[in-house]
């Protein structure tokens, strides 16, 4: 997907989830474009186009509500810092290398090598 296709994805979703908003077109132009501030295109394509509807929906409510421009990427950072936590960020890390060892060495439905034990 390029970030033209993310954007008319993300208007369409966001039409969907709030359809009284209109033409959103504008909306999802500045939440993305505060994005690109932050993050690399990679990474915003990424992610899918409902989470960026409601990414935008969040950024347009935040700022009517306060009247204080909250970015994209600070509201992203918010997010990682409140949702880690470490015990389960490893074992996602574990199981996401060897997800990526599997797919390297063909052998993808191989039972894991680790075992993760409950204190």
């Amino acid at each position: 997907m390029n970030f033209e296709e993310l954007r008319q994805h993300t208007c369409a979703s966001l039409h969907l989830l709030l359809p009284q908003a209109g033409d959103s077109s504008k909306l999802v132009d500045e939440c993305l474009s505060s994005a690109r501030l932050s993050f690399r295109d990679e990474f915003i394509l990424r992610l899918s186009p409902e989470a960026w509807a409601r990414i935008s929906l969040i950024y347009a409510t935040t700022f009517l509500d306060s009247g204080t421009e909250v970015s994209v990427g600070e509201i992203g950072a918010a997010v990682l810092r409140d949702a880690i936590n470490i015990r389960r960020l490893e074992m996602l890390a574990q199981q996401l290398a060897q997800s990526k060892e599997g797919e390297q060495t063909g052998t993808r439905a191989s039972p894991p090598k680790l075992t993760v034990i409950k204190p």
